[in-house]
């Protein structure tokens, strides 16, 4: 079976997905020629062995021909043990339960002056004002950046998405801008840092050791690279399906209204439903078969994240909305296995803390046009532009 590239038309995208479940073995996915699992098993298992599945797809994916070098293609997400190891062990310190611990009244400061200043405006545009915000003043925080540069951030981020989608040369020549521009600036900061260390993850980094050696200014580059739009897009796309869950459900903002406990339960089922990420690239380290489909050394493949999340197979009812439903986390929306995504928990915190600054300072939410104007692309997942109306709850 040969399929278009997932996520064309979002409206086709539940059935396409569906149909690419029912059919046995494999599909192959065009313009990429690669192939696709859309059952979780499948997705599932490309995602958690390394062995068989390297993560060295995204060095293939991340620089396509008309673009060149990109150090995204370095970082280690592009590795797979034993050289992601102990890079991974260095950084997530600052990800732990610890970490974020440190982070949490930070997150709920800024929530909450964001909830507020957006909940005056009424009607409001909520990614600028809200749901790209919040993410982009908490990782330029811990990285410890100038907020005067703050504004080029969403820019940066969109692009770098655009990597593996782009067609026009437009499109182009606006990725390789951004990865001088994100060079320049990033590599002024990795020697800012150098020269005189401050309260922040770069400097501290810096100053930590891998196997009794630091980091090369390369592989932080390559590493900041990664970090930087990672730590906006994911948070940015949750809040922004949050809020359209919201506004298709609004018996669900009554529930977190009267009681917050129930905002985690109401997250997981978002990144289940809509989760942020639609597929993984992988390549195939040897001849192996999945589900009846040999698969040829070197061929790309994908993890269908989007497609595993609603399958009929692990989850009753996929197709509903349900917070609060069995096998919640069961989700593959932050990865699995050796690269389960580091950010997981820092996301789940600002989106916690968001949505309940957003919910207890409203009554309603309604969606100022009915048709949702989505990213481009096929990897992430959400509103470009959220227009609402925010409805006050009474003092």
């Amino acid at each position: 079976m040969t399929c278009s590239p997932p996520g064309l038309t979002m409206s086709d995208r539940p059935a396409l997905f569906a149909k690419m479940r029912s059919e046995p073995g494999l599909c192959r996915v065009e313009p990429f020629g690669a192939y696709a699992a859309a059952r979780y098993e499948d997705a599932a298992a490309i995602l958690k062995d390394p062995r068989c599945f390297s993560s060295e797809a995204l060095a293939v994916t991340a620089e396509p021909a008309w673009l060149g070098p990109n150090p995204v293609a370095q970082s280690m997400l592009s590795m797979d043990p034993p050289r992601h190891t102990p890079l991974r062990a260095l950084v997530t310190r600052a990800f732990g339960p610890a970490g974020m611990a440190r982070l949490e009244a930070q997150v709920r400061k800024v929530s909450e002056a964001l909830a507020e200043a957006a909940v005056r405006q009424g009607e409001v545009e909520l990614v600028d004002a809200f749901t790209f915000v919040l993410p982009r003043d908490i990782i330029g925080a811990m990285l410890g950046l100038d907020p005067s540069t703050f504004s080029e951030f969403k820019r940066w981020s969109t692009n770098m998405g655009l990597i593996s989608s782009a067609r026009t040369p437009e499109q182009y020549e606006a990725v390789r801008a951004t990865v001088r521009e994100m060079k320049d600036y990033l590599s002024e900061v990795i020697q800012a840092r150098r020269r005189q260390p401050g309260e922040d993850m770069v400097s501290d980094l810096l100053q930590a050791e891998v196997e009794g050696q630091k980091l090369t200014d390369e592989q932080f580059l390559s590493f900041l690279f990664l970090l930087l739009p990672a730590g906006m897009e994911t948070t940015t796309q949750l809040l922004g399906n949050s809020v359209l869950m919201l506004a298709r459900h609004p018996e669900q903002l009554e529930r977190m209204r009267a009681d917050k406990t129930h905002i985690p339960r109401f997250i997981e089922e978002v990144l289940r439903y809509e989760p942020p990420t639609q597929l993984s690239f992988r390549l195939a380290v040897q001849d192996v078969e999945l589900s009846g489909t040999k698969v040829p050394a070197g061929s790309l493949v994908l993890g269908l994240v989007g497609s595993a999340n609603r399958d009929e197979r692990v989850f009753e009812q996929p197709e509903r909305f349900l917070p609060g439903r069995d096998k919640a986390t069961q989700h593959l929306s932050f990865g699995y296995g050796v690269h389960f995504c580091l950010g997981a928990q820092l996301a789940r915190l600002e989106a916690r803390l968001g949505l309940e600054a957003l919910v207890s300072r409203i009554s309603g939410l309604r969606l100022r046009s009915p048709e949702v104007q989505w990213l481009s692309g096929f990897t992430i997942h959400g509103p470009e532009a959220l227009p609402v109306e925010l409805i006050p709850a009474r003092s």
